[in-house]
């Protein structure tokens, strides 16, 4: 039984780590933008890291930080709202690393949201975490990111990045526009549907950042947080479809539309990233679900 610190909880990620960590019977403490915010079975804490603010209790003697508080990716990119895409990454990581230097008793490790956007778009290689950044805005924004969280480490504690791809999570995410979608009877594959999508259960995600944080097979750095079968666009659609028992339309839907309608944040619909996952595999984590169709129709049930 261990203490566990989160930051971004309540997200569907941080919910469902606080799920998994509440039915293996650890403490989870939770650091909130809300005051007062009551949760059953969890102690919360307020901060405000735009102001560089934080309950210092909420880290003393805490035995693993999770953190993965930053504005979503999934709201138009007006340049305004890409700053604080940016600029939310950096000062709840900054207030952390100021934080974590005046406690007596820090925790042994901290593991950090990242995204396999880090990597760009590629229709052929498979990526691997020893790659280059891409210098489009999302690896721009995730390469920041990471530079920043891999100084909540030092020769004590470790400092783990996982880089999260497509969360198969009920009402959230991709399956939380497309799904509505495909019960309407009118889904289809997006641009060509060739370009690759590098999946993870929601469950096994969780399981994952608990599994970085208390493992000692795992070493401070960047690992992919996927599951072991990316699909095509056009397959995940299908499968959505199948799993739903409802027809997918065909032709699919052309990049240029995506753009008139999203504009910038079309690129999340569009880039294709065939992500690795063998690094996370060697430290000994074990998928639940591996193949998407039992992944979609556990979601989905």
């Amino acid at each position: 039984m261990a203490t566990f610190t989160i930051t971004g909880a309540t997200g569907s990620v941080g919910k469902a780590i606080v799920a998994q960590l509440l039915s293996e019977k650890h403490h989870v403490r939770v650091l909130s933008t809300r005051q007062n915010l009551e949760w059953k079975g969890v102690k919360t804490y307020y901060w405000n890291p735009a102001q560089g603010e934080i309950d210092l209790a909420s880290l003393e003697g805490t035995d693993h930080l999770i953190h993965l508080a930053g504005t979503t990716v999934s709201k138009r990119w007006t340049a305004k709202y890409k700053q604080s895409i940016n600029d939310s990454r950096v000062y709840t990581s900054q207030t952390l690393i100021d934080a974590l230097q005046k406690l007596e008793k820090a925790p042994s490790s901290c593991v950090s949201a990242s995204a396999i956007g880090f990597y760009g778009s590629d229709f052929e290689r498979t990526m691997v975490e020893g790659d280059l950044p891409a210098d489009d805005f999302l690896a721009t924004v995730t390469r920041n990111w990471e530079q920043y969280t891999r100084k909540l480490g030092n020769d004590k504690r470790r400092s783990i990045q996982l880089r999260i791809g497509i969360v198969l999570d009920k009402g959230a995410g991709v399956l939380g526009e497309l799904v509505p979608l495909a019960k309407a009877g009118i889904a289809s594959p997006l641009g060509s549907g060739k370009q690759w999508s590098s999946w993870i259960h929601i469950k096994d995600l969780a399981r994952m950042f608990i599994h970085a944080a208390t493992s000692t097979n795992i070493a401070s750095g960047p690992y992919n947080a996927i599951g072991p079968n990316p699909a095509t666009n056009k397959d995940l659609t299908k499968t959505i479809c199948k799993v739903l028992s409802r027809p997918m339309l065909l032709p699919s839907v052309p990049g240029f539309v995506l753009r008139l309608f999203l504009g910038e944040m079309a690129t999340l619909a569009l880039m294709s990233q065939k992500v690795s996952n063998k690094k996370i595999l060697k430290t000994g984590f074990a998928f639940e679900f591996e193949n998407l169709e039992d992944a979609l129709r556990d979601v989905l049930k």
